[in-house]
């Protein structure tokens, strides 16, 4: 009887997860700013989130996911950091033709809090629920957020305060 009750909600989650995957994969080419490190990290959480799918309590699957996957980010950035100088050569030309100084702009913040701006501006998280997908007080989050946007505005010219 408990399999009934198991199977849909299996069949949700990874529904709801591979609705996610699109949206993942986006924020993690901005993190990590490489189009194929997204992918293959995005494919690591997803398989991560089914193997770990006794984990999840329900509620926010897209948070849970893209906890995880932002969580792999972060750890392969601290691993290749040292072995990695970005140049202009390694800027995709999508962003270098639509919005180079944008694409800049976002690379010069420290991969979490370029994480924290997408989760908030981008899929509309509080500071509340973005701290706990990146393991920060909301202050923190709050923090970061204040002084990203700022930075942007002073580097995309923005004169308008708010």
């Amino acid at each position: 009887m408990d399999l009934v009750h198991v199977a849909p909600l299996v069949t949700d989650l990874e529904g709801e997860l591979l609705a996610a995957y699109p949206g993942l994969t986006r924020r993690l080419t901005l993190v990590l700013r490489d189009s194929g490190d997204a992918e293959d990290i995005a494919q690591a959480a997803f398989a991560r989130a089914l193997e770990q799918r006794h984990r999840f309590r329900g509620g926010d699957a897209r948070s849970w996911f893209y906890t995880i996957g932002l969580r792999l980010a972060f750890n392969e950035l601290r691993r290749r950091r040292p072995n990695i100088a970005l140049t202009i050569d390694h800027e995709p030309s999508w962003a270098m033709t639509s919005e180079p100084d944008l694409w800049r702009a976002l690379g010069e913040l420290e991969p979490r809090q370029r994480a924290a701006l997408l989760l908030s501006v981008l899929d509309g998280y509080t500071h509340e629920e973005i701290g706990r997908m990146l393991a920060v007080r909301p202050g923190t989050v709050s923090s970061w957020l204040s002084r990203t946007k700022t930075r942007l505005r002073d580097v995309l010219g923005d004169d308008h305060d708010g």
